[in-house]
């Protein structure tokens, strides 16, 4: 027996369950911070622009190589097209926080080392926008993803999932 293909709201609504709970990380990890660490010392200037910086790279690096993936061939069922789509919008999206966490993993270990929970709050603001940019399945990343997927000529019918014209019911967020 083979297991049934969920609907394609259902995987859109549990790419976004996932997207959260990566995103959620970094608020948690500011109260963590907090906790451990305390407010006392603001970071130099340098260090808050070094952070600033960081993120700036990480959401460059986010941007250059996150939407890339293997074309679909042409020819390809579009039922096949929209299910290699959507594990290439997963597996990029995975990419993605990947990289854009990464700052924010750094500044938490540059507030261990300052002893103050304001080195991960100034670098975990910038990586939590890059995060909410990057990682929240939208339109915007569907249609950027969409265009490296197409690249041969093959729809890959992924951004209709967003504008839920194929999906009875889809309520967009």
């Amino acid at each position: 027996m083979s297991t049934p293909t969920p609907a394609p709201a259902d995987r859109l609504q549990a790419q976004r369950v996932l997207a959260v709970s990566v995103i959620a990380a970094v608020p948690m990890l500011a109260v963590v911070a907090v906790i451990l660490y305390g407010l006392e010392d603001y970071p130099s200037p340098v260090v808050a622009g070094g952070l600033f910086v960081l993120n700036l790279v990480a959401f460059g690096l986010a941007e250059a190589i996150g939407y890339r993936a293997p074309a679909i061939a042409p020819g390809t069922e579009p039922d096949i097209a929209q299910r290699q789509a959507f594990t290439a919008m997963q597996q990029s999206m995975m990419l993605r926080f990947a990289i854009t966490e990464a700052p924010a993993i750094l500044s938490f270990a540059g507030a261990a080392l300052a002893g103050s929970a304001w080195v991960y709050l100034v670098g975990g603001f910038w990586s939590l926008l890059s995060l909410i940019w990057h990682v929240w399945p939208t339109r915007r990343s569907a249609a950027k993803l969409a265009r490296s997927l197409e690249r041969e000529g093959c729809p890959s019918h992924l951004v209709e999932l967003f504008d839920g014209a194929s999906v009875p019911g889809h309520q967009q967020y």
